[in-house]
């Protein structure tokens, strides 16, 4: 099947998520052959969900490129950038379709990476693939996640779904990424409530546990004779449990105690059978 908007083709092909509000295709951008993923409201009462989510990643992406220059005026390694937009997907084109009914659709895609498929859910390593995380694998998950909460609240956006099933990653790169925006909020003061801050920090802390082969409820994470395993999950039960109301402070912090107990390098995915 063929879509087209105002400006370009999609070849779709099949269908990979359902939500309640749309569903969502892989698809193909003819011309350019860019693999991409089509978001498409359920009928013409989700359309506003997703309009407003493709206006918050123009929003998001208007910002991270201001923070980018602005950066760049005053950074000592020419090769270190800040890298905001690679925490949301890329609106690559936003359309109402006749053809579909006028459902509204969203082009998606993730900023180098040329494979859709290898963005997937946190929430797959446990419920697909029946593995766990490493603490340290969990830690940049956890900070990245932090640092784009950060991003977000700091332009008055609460993602509000910040669970195993919006936490996007690619393993190899360390991308992390907020995929669904339909269900932000956003605030006309641009301040984001405290008590909405720290559940967004909560909700994402509680992810990271669950990809531990952790559970929340329980307070228990499996030890694999860590020696770092005490002070690290004190520290993330504590913010699974609402300890944090400021996601920058709380990204300092939580970098603060990474650096304290392992050495500061790339480290691999790395995962242990359930």
């Amino acid at each position: 099947m063929k879509i087209t908007s105002p400006t370009h083709s999609y070849e779709v092909g099949d269908q990979v998520a359902e939500a309640s509000g749309y569903n969502l295709y892989l698809c193909k951008q003819e011309g350019t052959g860019r693999q991409c993923l089509l978001q498409v409201a359920v009928d013409v009462t989700g359309n506003g969900a997703l309009d407003r989510a493709a206006f918050l990643l123009k929003e998001l992406k208007r910002r991270a490129d201001e923070l980018e220059a602005e950066y760049e005026k005053v950074k000592k390694d020419p090769k270190s950038t800040l890298n905001y937009d690679l925490g949301f997907p890329e609106l690559v084109d936003s359309f109402v379709s006749e053809e579909q009914g006028g459902r509204r659709i969203n082009i998606l895609a993730f900023r180098n990476v040329e494979d859709v498929s290898r963005m997937v859910p946190i929430g797959n390593i446990v419920e697909k693939d029946r593995q766990r995380v490493d603490l340290r694998t969990s830690a940049w998950v956890m900070g990245k996640s932090l640092k784009l909460l950060a991003f977000a609240h700091g332009m008055g956006i609460s993602i509000k779904r910040v669970d195993t099933t919006n936490i996007l990653i690619e393993p190899d790169q360390h991308y992390v990424v907020f995929f669904d925006l339909s269900e932000a909020e956003t605030y006309s003061d641009g301040m984001v409530p405290g008590e909405q801050r720290g559940a967004d920090i909560a909700q994402a802390a509680q992810a990271v546990i669950a990809i531990l082969g952790g559970d929340y409820e329980s307070m228990s994470i499996p030890d694999d004779d860590d020696g770092k395993y005490k002070r690290y999950t004190d520290h993330l039960l504590g913010l699974a449990g609402g300890s944090q109301h400021d996601a920058h402070s709380a990204h300092t912090r939580f970098y603060e105690l990474v650096d304290e107990l392992w050495e500061h390098g790339f480290y691999p995915f790395t995962t242990y059978n359930l």
